[in-house]
């Protein structure tokens, strides 16, 4: 049985977030920006163990603009 889980990101200076994980195979899951500063997406997992990762567009000076 699957259960929808909420994957939630506080990041409220940048443009863009996505989901990255084992459970996803190869595709990303862009997640929603909300007024609150959350990115937040929802996946149906089973119970078990998994890897994931987030993907952040950043603003920083430091990082490449691409």
């Amino acid at each position: 049985m699957t259960y929808p889980i909420e994957f939630k990101l506080w990041a409220p200076y940048n443009s863009k977030a996505s989901l990255v994980g084992d459970f996803l195979e190869d595709s990303i899951v862009e997640m929603e920006k909300g007024k609150d500063g959350y990115f937040r997406t929802k996946v149906a997992l089973e119970d078990g163990q998994y890897a994931y990762k987030f993907r952040v567009k950043s603003l920083s000076p430091f990082l490449d603009t691409d």
